[in-house]
């Protein structure tokens, strides 16, 4: 599935759509995945901790019910609409907020992607609306590029090609506990980061990471993404944040943006 996240930040915080002018691409499509938008914080990750057999022992319990919960997330979140409402800043060096987007989008499935439609969009408060909402369709007739489709790292699939380590134990909430993980190699679609997840029954609860491998003239880009929203098929994004930067030579860019996601709607 097409990612809708990508889309949704291409057109509310990257250069208006220009794809070249964009310095975190990088965000991704999914082929019946996750919206990674959006996504994943950059939070410090000791992988390379030697892990004592207690700890071993209990990521082997988990890393089962994970490959679960992230299949049934990703099938969920291929099927579901849901809209979206975020904001982005374009930010200079000096720390100068140059130019602030805003919209309201509504996210349908359709075949292996989502169609977007628009239903309100500004760019520094004046209306871009109906421009915005031709540039989704513009996009919605092109091929998914395969270099940019991205999975949770948690999924059957995936597992293979990260490393992981458990880490803390809330002290509040035994069963709840951070698992880190570390691309094997380096790549666009792989992630570096942690989730806190429900030892018990395997729900991811927030998830943070970088990208192992950022895209020509991207420094970074990072995210969370806060799963506080329920559907009947499990727990779904409620909130995300990003932020990234790049550029070539003395023309440096930040940005960062925030979404919140409601009103799912399953089959």
């Amino acid at each position: 599935m097409e990612a809708p996240w990508r889309r949704w930040r291409k057109h509310c915080g990257s250069g208006g759509g220009d794809r070249s002018a964009t310095p975190g691409y990088a965000f991704t499509r999914l082929k019946r995945t996750v919206p990674f938008l959006l996504v994943l914080l950059a939070l410090t990750t000791r992988v390379g901790d030697a892990p004592s057999a207690e700890q071993d022992a209990r990521l082997g319990e988990l890393l089962p019910k994970l490959a679960i919960t992230s299949q049934r997330f990703e099938t969920m979140l291929a099927l579901a609409a849901f809209t979206a409402t975020g904001r982005t800043e374009t930010v200079d060096g000096d720390g100068t907020v140059s130019a602030v987007k805003e919209g309201v989008f509504r996210f349908r499935p359709h075949g292996d992607r989502h169609v977007v439609d628009v239903i309100r969009y500004t760019e520094d408060g004046e209306d871009r609306r109906m421009e915005a909402q031709e540039k989704f369709r513009d996009a919605e007739k092109k091929d998914i590029d395969p270099d940019d489709v991205t999975h949770v790292p948690f999924l059957g699939s995936e597992q293979a090609k990260y490393v992981f380590k458990l880490g803390a134990t809330d002290p509040r909430d035994p069963n709840r506990v951070r698992v880190h993980f570390r691309a094997r190699k380096p790549a666009r679609t792989l992630w570096n980061g942690s989730a806190w997840v429900d030892a018990r029954t395997g729900d991811l609860l927030t998830m943070g990471a970088v990208q192992s491998k950022t895209a020509l003239f991207v420094d970074y880009f990072s995210g969370t993404l806060e799963l506080g929203a329920q559907t009947k098929l499990g727990p779904a994004v409620s909130r995300a944040t990003f932020e990234g930067g790049g550029g070539f030579l003395f023309f440096r860019k930040r940005f960062r943006g925030r979404a919140t996601v409601t009103d799912y709607a399953l089959p």
